[in-house]
């Protein structure tokens, strides 16, 4: 065999052993990819915005606050109230605009990730990718049960390669539960925003504020329903329920003055029996935000269903008597 017929045959094999090592990279690649993980990435190159309350919470409870670069207003009015802001950089950027969302100013922080709730920013997706951000979805706010709510938990856990914080944190929330959670049939209507001209949002049986009112001893009025409906006065007094909660709109009085002015109210029983609840902006957070903190929502239904829950349930009424944490694992 002459030099030059050695050459070419050495050639050869360097070149097959080339696209063997290249092909394996890809393989690999492709399967850290499909598996939506950050493995390769250092942790040190970890610069994440969170956009939604929800995300926030499971964030900060995988031991990932330290990574936050931007954050949404309602997020780190959330962190204040349970003095929790120093899980998050002294430095961290707070989105007072989160829909639409800032996409320039997103950029400006140059994230590795985004992490946006679905029922928050869909219309917005798109045009986030468009821009050159990474997004993670979630889709909590559809989520119809605790169960699902943990599958978005894990989601997020092994995107960041954290399942085993995952797991702890899904098991304290099952434990949670399991303390928290009751029969009952005390039927409860929930006013989840109310309009000015006094038609309402409220939460349908496949969603997870369902869960919630049904684990804390009582039912949906209008589990009939499907995800968030918009509902007219009548339907309220038909259903005449035994308890009404309502979220806040702007501060108590007005929003009691918006349930008074509903023709016919004077009929429903939870008028008649003084039994209307309405949320200030922590106690909203619990019941409407599908994070871990969800699980003290059934406790606080079942204060409001037993009478020991105040008519306007505060802030530090919420801190003083739910005795609310969110785990760092």
């Amino acid at each position: 065999m002459d030099d030059l017929s050695i050459r070419m045959k050495i050639w050869g094999i360097v070149l097959a052993v080339v696209v063997i090592i290249a092909i394996l990279a890809g393989v690999i690649y492709t399967y850290m990819r499909a598996n939506n993980n950050v493995s390769t990435t250092s942790s040190h190159n970890l610069r994440i915005i969170s956009l939604a309350p929800s995300d926030t919470q499971v964030l900060i409870a995988l031991g990932l606050g330290k990574y936050i670069v931007g954050i949404d207003y309602y997020s780190y009015s959330l962190l204040k109230y349970l003095n929790l802001t120093s899980q998050v950089p002294a430095n961290v950027t707070v989105f007072s605009q989160i829909y639409p969302p800032n996409i320039s100013g997103l950029l400006l922080l140059h994230p590795s990730i985004v992490v946006v709730e679905y029922g928050l920013e869909a219309p917005y997706i798109s045009q986030m990718e468009k821009a050159g951000l990474n997004v993670l979805v979630t889709n909590s706010d559809y989520a119809y049960s605790f169960s699902q709510i943990e599958e978005n938990i894990m989601e997020i856990a092994k995107y960041f390669n954290v399942t085993q914080q995952g797991e702890e944190l899904i098991n304290w929330m099952n434990k949670k539960i399991a303390d928290f959670s009751t029969l009952g049939n005390t039927t409860i209507a929930y006013m989840l925003y109310i309009c000015p001209n006094l038609d309402f949002y409220t939460a349908g049986g496949n969603v997870f504020i369902n869960s919630i009112i049904v684990q804390g001893g009582g039912i949906n009025v209008f589990s009939t329903y499907s995800d968030y409906p918009l509902l007219s006065p009548d339907e309220l007094l038909v259903s005449n329920p035994q308890v009404i909660i309502a979220q806040e709109v702007s501060n108590f009085s007005y929003t009691e003055s918006l349930i008074s002015q509903i023709p016919g109210i004077k009929n429903v029983k939870a008028f008649n029996a003084s039994r209307i609840y309405i949320l200030g902006n922590l106690a909203t957070d619990l019941l409407n935000e599908p994070g871990p903190l969800s699980v003290y929502a059934i406790l606080m239904v079942h204060d409001i269903i037993n009478s020991t829950a105040p008519k306007y349930v505060t802030a530090s009424w919420v801190k003083e008597n739910l005795n609310i944490e969110l785990p760092i694992f």
